[in-house]
């Protein structure tokens, strides 16, 4: 127990002469703590009322550090307030008389207790990278160093008078730092972001007292810990390895001891490249394999996103691989150990002189100090410090770190490093070192690996982790102790990206984005509008640029958004289906919504699954929320003004993200009112580039599951071409109107085309309904009717050649006799029929090929029923209308055959002509003799009936009599040489030249009731001149008037 009178003793408080002093940073106020005078309302009064009484401090290279100082005052209420956010240095008395200065930015002040006119206080002091830790983003780099990102995350708390700077080396790496295409900083600190970019590129970084700066300390970001500019020497260094004791005139190491474990024999890196399809690897070996010890090798493969780290090619590969084996190496050797050296920082170095050999070939050891923990009491008078326990107890119980230290902080978990049996080198039995008070065999442990409270569980101890107990006391008794872990200094340092107790998790892991995000798709300038019909921005694999939620947020506060942050990198498109040369393609449009996913989580590394509408379509039923009445309105009156021919209530109503995107076809109601529409319609609609609203052009695929009428449409706006399939009706847009009937429309206002490049089929025959449905080809009913056609013709044929007219050919063969164009052993009606009756194998489409050409008619199982030429076949079970408003053309290039089981009747408003090349063949009742009718009728109801043979002869024969007839004028006979009227008897008129002979085996009878004979008269007759060749002019004259071709000139 403590003296009671202790609290009548009177506490001594006087900085000027005690090893330990408080000031402000950055110059201001340079009287030290404890000196009298200055305001105590301001933070330069305040400092100047404490006096430093006890304190702890943990740093580590690329590590946060923490400085806890116990403070002691007079005044019992100090506005501590005006404290934090303030930059102090703690200044330190070394043996020589010089300072030595520890500096940091105050994050908390607190007090812990007050009584007897005292009061004790603790403060703590971090480094003002701590603040990073307090701000966490979302943003985007691209095509960036990791220099340039570092600066540009740094660049506001530069802003606030925080200083750091890159070392020389690094700054000659930063001129050929490799550009990362693209990097996120996905709801991270500032500090996890910059501690996770800087692990990646094997970059390190080290506080660094500065008095002069705003918050104490600069911050040095280096590359290569070999350097000294990166890593400088130690004030103390050389030191000395040398007890403690009393009479001791400088600092040294007390202990000190070597710790080495299996490391990797070597590390091999992968990288796989999309753009170039290839996998790049580079394998590094370790130059520091222990003798006959197992050989272990580490395997890191990277992915795509890590391509766009820089890593582009085998060179890169090798670096990083480089730093991976940098890393095993540092933490395979280590030394640990304690000192009373009051400059001793992390981030320095230090040869320690007269150290044992520790397995070492060389000299004396120099070392990086990696890992420290300090302690420290100020030289207060033992009876102040009596009577200061006395009334606020004893410091050592203020005295713990507020924050576990970062894990993890043990060598178990490095990378690269087996956690073999724990063990110190020894020469026989004895430790290489020199343990407290010269006793070379005691216990020696540096606590690095086995604190007294696990980082793990000190989040769940309220009075925060202690520092080893050998540290506080080895300060208490000599007023400053601590303990350090250290690197060979020949070795470059690395941080560590992942861990081997953590089964290769990551040290500084990203943040993962999970579930799915939404985006907007921007152009090139990061706009989420087009410009005009450019709506589109996309890349030859079809990806496109999107911008976060999280970016336009920037931009509502006024943000200025960097160029590199107004978009994403480009993003691949996920497809229903892709292969070489096949799949979906789906293009994200400038303004859309899009689904987003990360691969893994990465935010570097999102996907677009899919697109969200944002909006929608004007009119509707008002909301009645709570049961409130409907509010007035006219948006339900919208759907009624649609009809057949116009769309009503298209347009987005309610303007989302990128000014809204409503569907295509959303719900209503089933009554003409709500368009008819009860969200039956689904389905696919593009839109015309540069357009909008519900004119713009536009190509859907429509599916219409309303009950009972069924029905799918695609179509494209231009000249309205659709191809309407089920229950047809009009449809405009999201309005479903009247029937137009049911079956199948293909339709255009345009130009329309069928074609079939081995035949057609058109047939109004169909199989009974409900049944096995027809093969696609049958043409059993045409095939029937090409069957009688092949009848009749070749019974007309005979009747022809019996009665010496023209033949058919389309029976006997235009060209030559029972041949055809497309079939040389047949004419063109049996050629056809063949065709038509071919069927092939339906089991292999290769043999069916094959076999069309073949023509076979066989039946079978496994036959259907197939074209053997390219034909087009109709057959009309009805009837076949064949109508046009202007003209109608047939044409073929061998025969044309109208053949009827019935009349075929020609009926013509107008003129009617027969031009044939060769001869034309009328043969009249050659099937049966009707004598109730007319074998062959040729009547001119108006105008003369006028039958030429402009170059041979003209016969008309019959087999009874033959009438010639006039029942209103003369019936003239005239030729240019001569006229005959002969009967088969041998009587017969001759008129010619000027003379008219009678002849007869008989008498000639003469029959008149006055005979009158008079002298030589001459009259001439008018015969036709018929052309010796063709005349075009007569031709094109003739053709105009439409009249026939009958003499030249007239």
């Amino acid at each position: 127990m403590s003296n009671p009178l202790s609290l009548l003793t009177p506490v001594t408080l006087d900085a000027s002469a005690r090893q330990y002093r408080l000031q402000l940073a950055g110059g201001q106020g340079q009287e030290a703590a404890g000196s009298p005078g200055g305001d105590a309302s301001s933070a330069q009064g305040v400092v100047a009322a404490l006096h430093v009484e006890a304190w702890i401090a943990r740093e580590a290279l690329s590590q946060l550090g923490e400085l806890r100082l116990l403070c002691l005052s007079l005044q019992a209420d100090l506005p501590l307030d005006t404290l934090l956010g303030q930059g102090l240095v703690l200044q330190t008395v070394l043996a020589d008389g010089s300072l030595s200065a520890r500096g940091g930015l105050v994050r908390q002040a607190e007090q812990l207790g007050a009584q007897g006119g005292l009061a004790r206080y603790r403060l703590t002091l971090v480094p003002w990278l701590w603040l990073a830790t307090q701000q966490a983003r979302s943003q985007v780099f691209q095509e960036r160093s990791v220099f340039e990102i570092i600066e540009q995350v740094l660049a506001p708390y530069a802003a606030q008078s925080a200083t750091w700077r890159f070392s020389r080396d690094a700054q000659a790496l930063q001129q050929q730092a490799p550009r990362r295409g693209y990097c996120t900083q996905w709801r991270e600190s500032d500090y996890a972001f910059l501690s996770r970019l800087l692990a990646e590129e094997g970059l390190g970084w080290r506080v660094q007292a500065q008095p002069d700066a705003a918050w104490g300390h600069e911050i040095v970001i280096f590359a290569d810990s070999t350097q000294d500019d990166a890593v400088p020497a130690n004030a103390s260094s050389p030191a000395r390895f040398h007890r403690q004791g009393a009479q001791e005139q400088s600092d040294a190491v007390q202990a000190l001891a070597r710790r080495t474990r299996l490391a990797i024999a070597s590390a091999s890196v992968a990288v796989w490249n999309p753009d170039a399809r290839s996998l790049h690897e580079a394998s590094v070996p370790s130059r520091h394999v222990a003798a006959r010890a197992p050989r272990i090798e580490y395997d890191h493969l990277l992915g795509a996103d890590d391509h766009s780290r820089g890593l582009q090619d085998s060179r890169a590969a090798e670096r990083c691989a480089q730093r991976l084996i940098e890393g095993a190496e540092a933490y395979s050797d280590l030394f640990i150990g304690r000192s009373s050296l009051r400059t001793a920082a992390s981030g320095t170095r230090l040869t320690i002189e007269e150290a044992p050999a520790l397995g070492l070939q060389e000299g004396a050891p120099t070392v990086v100090l990696d890992t420290l923990e300090h302690a420290g009491f100020n030289d207060l008078p033992v009876g102040s410090v009596q009577a200061i326990e006395a009334r606020l107890g004893a410091a050592e119980d203020h005295l713990r770190f507020e924050t576990p230290p970062p894990a993890p902080d043990t060598e178990a978990a490095t990378l690269g490093v087996l956690d073999l049996k724990r063990t110190a080198f020894a020469a026989g039995d004895a430790f290489f070192g020199v343990a407290d008070e010269g006793d070379a065999d005691a216990s020696f442990d540096t606590g690095f690996d086995s604190d007294p409270t696990p980082w793990h569980q000190a989040l769940a101890t309220s009075a925060g982790p202690a520092p080893d107990a050998a540290v506080l006391a080895a300060a208490r008794a000599s007023g400053y102790a601590n303990r350090f872990r250290a690197t060979h200094a020949e070795r470059p340092w690395r941080p560590q990206l992942s861990t081997q107790a953590g089964a290769g998790a990551f040290v500084h892991a990203r943040a993962l984005a999970h579930g799915v995000h939404s985006a907007l798709v921007v152009g090139p300038d990061g706009s989420s509008s087009a410009n005009g019909a450019d709506e589109i921005y996309t890349n030859a694999r079809g990806d496109v640029r999107v911008r976060f939620h999280w970016q336009d947020e920037r931009a509502r506060q006024g943000q200025q958004a960097r160029p590199d942050d107004r978009s994403t990198r480009w993003v691949r498109v996920a497809q229903r289906q892709a292969g070489s040369g096949l799949g979906w393609q789906w293009t994200p449009r400038i303004g859309q919504e899009v689904l987003i996913k990360f691969t893994e989580g990465d935010p570097d590394q999102p996907i677009v699954i899919g697109a969200l509408y944002n909006g929608r379509g004007a009119g509707g039923v008002p909301a009645t929320p709570g049961g409130a009445s409907a509010a007035e309105t006219d948006d339900a009156a919208l759907y009624a003004q649609a009809h057949d021919s116009a769309t009503s209530a298209q347009s987005n109503q309610a303007a989302g993200l990128g000014g809204g995107h409503a569907p295509a076809w959303h719900a209503a109601s089933s009554d003409a009112a709500g368009h008819r529409n009860p969200s039956a319609l689904w389905g696919f609609k593009s839109k015309e580039l540069g357009a909008a609203g519900p004119n713009a052009g536009h190509s859907q695929l429509v599916f219409d599951d309303s009950d009972q009428q069924l029905r799918v449409q695609l179509a494209a706006s231009t000249q309205s071409s659709q191809l309407n399939l089920g229950h047809l009706i009009h449809q405009q847009d999201n309005y479903r109107g009247s029937l137009r009937g049911q079956g199948l429309e293909l339709r255009t206002d345009g130009y329309a085309a069928l074609r079939g490049g081995a035949g057609v089929l058109l047939t109004t025959y169909h199989g009974p309904s409900g049944e096995k449905l027809e093969p696609t080809a049958d043409f059993a009913a045409g095939l029937a009717l090409l069957q009688q056609l092949t009848t009749l013709s070749q019974s007309l044929d005979g009747a022809a050649s019996t009665h010496q007219s023209v033949r058919l050919p389309g029976h006997a063969g235009s060209h030559q006799a029972n041949a055809s164009l497309i079939d040389a052993d047949n004419a063109p009606h049996a050629a056809l029929l063949r065709a038509a009756k071919t069927t092939v194998d339906a089991q292999s489409t290769d043999q069916a090929l094959a076999q069309a050409s073949d023509k076979s008619p066989a039946t079978g199982e496994n036959r259907v029923p197939h074209t053997g030429e390219a034909v087009i076949a109709a057959a009309a079970q009805d009837g076949l209308l064949a109508a046009a408003g202007q003209h109608l053309q047939v044409t073929a290039g061998e025969t044309i055959t109208l053949a009827s089981g019935g009349p075929i009747n020609l009926a013509l408003n107008a003129q009617a002509r027969l031009h044939a090349g060769q001869a034309i063949g009328l043969v009249a009742a050659a099937a049966s003799a009707d004598h109730a009718a007319t074998g062959l009728s040729i009547i001119a109801v108006q105008d003369a009936i006028d039958a030429q043979a402009q170059s041979d002869e003209i016969k008309v024969q019959a087999k009874e009599q033959l009438t010639l007839q006039s029942a209103g004028a003369a019936v003239e006979m005239a030729a240019a040489r001569k006229v005959r009227i002969a009967t088969a008897q041998g009587a017969a008129i001759t008129i010619e030249g000027g003379n008219i002979t009678f002849e007869a085996p008989g008498s000639i009878t003469y029959h008149a009731s006055m005979r009158t004979l008079q002298g030589p008269a001459q009259s001439n007759f008018a015969l036709p001149q018929f052309p010796q060749s063709i005349c075009v002019e007569c031709l094109m004259r003739r053709a105009a008037q439409r009249t026939a071709f009958i003499s030249k000139g007239v």
